[in-house]
């Protein structure tokens, strides 16, 4: 199941924490990243802002095992500003329908190691087909993210290459780039071959108050 949630939305906050609870998981605990996490253990940034959006999946408890950050490049941006290095060999506009995603995070809950990798490798094709789909709807034609090796095999399999990337730059020792990522029908094709995934996930979802065109 695919959630779209706005930081401070009406009836979303346990969504919200349980997406700062896994981001926690993930990056504090088992990838030893260096961020800040409350003593309530949710990771929080500062670009976790009242306007954000965040695309989460959630399992079958409806208890949040994916989540990703959507920023537009219009505001404040992770890439602008702190890797703005990777910037000099690929320009990101200032755009309403060009956004950046961050916070990438997918954990399962099973306890079984084979049903959690399972259920962690269908959770990831589902989150770049809802993505790609929310972009399709909502009319965000580009997609601008800051990845490593790790998230950059994970995209040659699902075959979903960027159309432009910027120079490998090393940080905390690992080659990383930003790719720009071209939305259009074909992605979503080509996205939906690699992963057998046929379902549509946007279709009935309530979008959140910042794409509520009434």
């Amino acid at each position: 199941m695919i959630e779209i949630v706005q930081a401070g939305q009406a009836g979303k906050t346990s969504l919200l924490l349980d997406m700062h609870r896994l981001r926690a998981r993930v990056f504090k605990h088992k990838m030893k990243w260096d961020v800040y996490v409350t003593p309530d253990d949710l990771e929080v940034d500062q670009f976790d802002l009242p306007d954000t959006v965040y695309l989460l999946a959630l399992n079958k408890d409806k208890r949040v095992i994916g989540s990703w950050r959507l920023l537009p490049t219009s505001g404040p941006t992770m890439i602008r500003e702190l890797w703005p290095q990777y910037l000099e060999s690929l320009p990101m506009p200032s755009r309403r329908d060009v956004w950046e995603v961050s916070r990438f995070a997918v954990d399962s809950l099973l306890q079984n190691p084979e049903a959690a990798e399972r259920e962690m490798y269908q959770t990831v094709g589902a989150m770049f087909c809802a993505l790609t789909e929310f972009c399709l709807v909502t009319e965000i034609r580009e997609i601008f993210t800051f990845y490593d090796e790790r998230i950059a095999k994970v995209i040659q399999r699902i075959d979903c290459q960027p159309h432009k990337v910027s120079q490998k730059i090393n940080f905390d020792g690992v080659p990383c780039q930003v790719g720009a990522f071209k939305i259009d029908v074909d992605m979503l094709t080509r996205l939906r071959a690699a992963t057998s995934i046929t379902q549509n996930f946007i279709g009935e979802i309530e979008l959140p108050p910042a794409f509520d065109r009434s």
